[in-house]
């Protein structure tokens, strides 16, 4: 932990104690640390608890980022935090939660919680995780803004106080979510911008600059101010009428951004979600595509009761990918969904063979077609349902898997996918 921070927990503790307690500057100083310490915590303890709807907490997991921010929103009692996500609908988990003193204070989630431990819960295929946090040392606490720093990424978290119901705030952001914008233009300062807007997963893309921000009930607001044209903003928030960002940082309330939406031969984020039918040769299956907005991804449900299938959106196309991947296990081994070239009896594990899912620009019976992403790599035209294993020679084995209860229409085998027929209009 470096200088600056101790020299910031040991103001805190310093001010918590003036607060709290009338003795004299010298008795205070005479105190020993571990009294000045509690302190701290206590008043921590003390302003956690005393918002009457709780605290939205903007939270930033993974060391560059990776998925944006995604707010949480927190209610804690003398135990327990009541957890909800403001990206999933009637979304709500307690767990337990500890303020501690590690170097510093700590406020830590450390019995699991499914929605605050989503990016910090390692599995067979992320063996760290999603570069997630559950333990954060407290920088400052004020009555409305309490600044943290994830004890692993070290990003900045903030918790703020809320000022609506944990419900309400989920509706709103995913509303704001769904009917963001696919770029931005307007005047920063005496600065012209314009930006490509990444939606899925939370990016601002500007020349050559990054900027991750998180969705809330208003709006968005960026991990980090932005200074250009001799200003500095933050937040914004959002007209999904008129597509228009508002700066809502004081001083800035005149900063006001074009949002651009999506044209008519682009898919936006948003828009894949519903119900279709699965073309392939010899077979069709009802499926449904449910949005994962933490990663921006979309799960293809209904192939098995076994398992999904994890599509990624592409924002520069508005394309889907549907690559191999694993998902599950039988017996002991790793169950894998691949991308299969029946020509030549080749299969890949890697992003080389995937499919690339486009719409035929149809509104009125649109339908997504199946077509290899790297053809010269791989030419996939279907997919199989194997098992990987390790033989007495120390060789890796594939098998179909020969489970009939991971089986789609009686077989492992999707040949010569056609299509995903949507069976509604857009």
């Amino acid at each position: 932990m470096t200088k600056a921070l101790r020299l910031c927990f040991l103001c805190c503790g310093i001010a918590a104690a003036l607060s709290s307690c009338h003795d004299s500057d010298d008795s205070l100083f005479t105190q020993p640390a571990s009294q000045r310490q509690q302190a701290v915590l206590d008043h921590a303890r003390q302003v956690l608890r005393s918002s009457a709807y709780g605290w939205e907490l903007e939270y930033y997991p993974g060391a560059d980022l990776d998925y944006g921010g995604i707010v949480y929103t927190v209610k804690f009692d003398s135990l327990h935090a009541t957890v909800a996500c403001s990206l999933i609908a009637d979304s709500t988990a307690t767990s337990l939660y500890r303020l501690t003193n590690d170097n510093g204070p700590v406020l830590t989630f450390d019995t699991y919680n499914p929605l605050l431990h989503y990016y910090a819960t390692p599995s067979s295929n992320e063996y760290e995780a999603k570069g997630g946090d559950f333990e954060f040392v407290i920088d400052s606490i004020a009555n409305d803004c309490i600044t943290l720093y994830g004890k692993k990424s070290r990003n900045r978290m903030t918790l703020r106080r809320l000022t609506t119901t944990a419900d309400d705030y989920a509706r709103q952001a995913i509303d704001i979510f769904d009917h963001f914008v696919d770029s931005l233009q307007g005047d920063i300062g005496t600065q012209h911008i314009k930006a490509k807007c990444r939606p899925a997963d939370k990016r601002i893309i500007m020349d050559s600059m990054e900027m991750a921000y998180a969705y809330t009930n208003h709006g968005i607001r960026l991990y980090q101010p932005l200074t250009m044209g001799g200003v500095s903003v933050q937040s914004f928030a959002f007209d999904k009428e008129t597509c228009l960002l508002t700066c809502t940082d004081a001083g800035c309330e005149n900063i006001v951004l074009q949002g651009i939406p999506y044209n008519d031969q682009t898919m936006s984020y948003a828009k894949y979600e519903g119900d279709y039918n699965m073309i392939y040769q010899g077979g069709s299956v009802a499926v449904h595509l449910t949005p994962n907005r933490l990663e921006g991804t979309y799960l293809l449900q209904g192939l098995s009761s076994h398992y999904d299938l994890t599509l990624r959106y592409d924002s520069a196309t508005g394309n889907l990918t549907l690559g191999s991947q694993m998902v599950g296990e039988t017996g002991g081994r790793p169950v894998y969904w691949v991308c299969y070239d029946p020509d030549k009896g080749s299969l890949s594990l890697t992003d080389d063979g995937q499919f690339t899912i486009s719409w035929n620009k149809n509104r009125f019976y649109p339908m997504f077609n199946f077509a290899p992403t790297n053809p010269r790599l791989l030419n996939c035209t279907g997919a199989l349902l194997i098992t990987l294993y390790t033989d007495e020679g120390g060789t890796v084995m594939a098998s179909l898997v020969d489970d009939a209860e991971w089986m789609t229409n009686g077989s492992m085998q999707f040949l010569n996918l056609k299509s995903l027929n949507r069976k509604t209009r857009l």
